[in-house]
């Protein structure tokens, strides 16, 4: 019970449901007991994870994040204003400590966000960004690589073919199993 996804999981399930005070309250509770904001509007696919329980991590209520979408600590996506456009993530996504994703802009499938970026552009898929503001570091790498998702993890999702197109799957010959 000590991870704040548990409890926006819990709170969009009676969001959906149509309970109507339920998921307000338990938002609040992991907002007062994780410093983490993730609100029951946000649509996140399954593997939804955050780093360090999530403290600091701040997230749009209009959001969309993809599938194994993971967010280390103190990351925004979006912020808390009311502005029209909000940031799409989408599937392996990998952000790091103290990142900030602003605006209408798509993180494209794969990629890696670097330590204190703030990203204001759009990021091609399967590329790291960085800085402030985000520029493109390198493309066409292998987000398994470059993250510290564990390798069972890798090889599970590789295996029900969620690896983008002209990734190497398995080891390649090019390192020990």
């Amino acid at each position: 019970m000590f991870n704040p996804v548990t409890y926006y999981r819990l709170a969009r399930w009676l969001c959906l449901h149509r309970f109507p005070l339920l998921p307000r309250v338990i938002q609040r509770l992991s907002v007062f007991i994780f410093h983490c904001y993730i609100p029951y509007t946000v649509e996140a696919g399954p593997g939804l994870e955050v780093g360090y329980w999530g403290i600091g991590v701040v997230v749009h209520p209009r959001v969309r994040l993809g599938r194994n979408v993971f967010l280390a600590q103190g990351v925004t996506i979006g912020g808390r204003s009311q502005s029209a456009g909000v940031p799409r993530v989408e599937d392996n996504v990998f952000i790091s400590a103290g990142a900030k994703v602003l605006g209408e802009i798509t993180v494209g499938q794969g990629s890696v966000i670097g330590a204190n970026a703030v990203v204001i552009r759009d990021v091609p898929p399967r590329s790291i960004v960085g800085g402030v503001p985000a520029r493109l570091l390198r493309e066409n790498i292998d987000v398994w690589d470059y993250t510290g998702w564990p390798k069972a993890r890798t090889e599970k999702h590789r295996a029900i073919g969620d690896a983008p197109s002209g990734v190497r799957t398995g080891n390649g010959g090019s390192r020990p199993a």
